[in-house]
């Protein structure tokens, strides 16, 4: 014996007012309003915060020296650093990456600094 197969139930609309309402003057049930389906956040610049701060934030990031940036970068992944030789690190790398001299000064630097290091041991 097979059971019967349910059929899902229809969705209702909402029902007209019953025939005493009407006759007191209900209110008419108004039609549902179609939702409307979210596209992403707003299209218009002047209106949605969000687009205007990364505009500012592209702005800011094109601007800055990118070996800083990525100094920065390396800082907040890594965290501030602890010891007086790491801050003696980041202080030189951040002297070398203010120079605009394509690399030059710090190429000689690391060569004097090679050369020491060898004569002293």
């Amino acid at each position: 014996m097979s059971k019967p197969k349910l059929s899902k139930p229809a969705q209702k609309t909402p029902a007209k007012p019953g025939l005493l309402a009407r006759l007191f003057g209900a209110e008419p049930v108004p039609a549902a309003k179609p939702t409307q389906k979210y596209t992403g956040p707003a299209k218009s610049e002047s209106r949605d915060p969000r687009i205007l701060l990364a505009q500012q934030i592209r702005a800011i990031r094109a601007r800055l020296n990118p070996q800083i940036l990525r100094l920065g970068e390396k800082i907040a992944r890594k965290g501030p650093p602890t010891t007086d030789q790491d801050r003696a690190t980041l202080a030189i790398e951040l002297f070398l990456a203010q120079k605009d001299d394509g690399g030059d000064f710090a190429a000689k630097l690391k060569a004097r600094l090679d050369k020491r290091r060898r004569s002293s041991h």
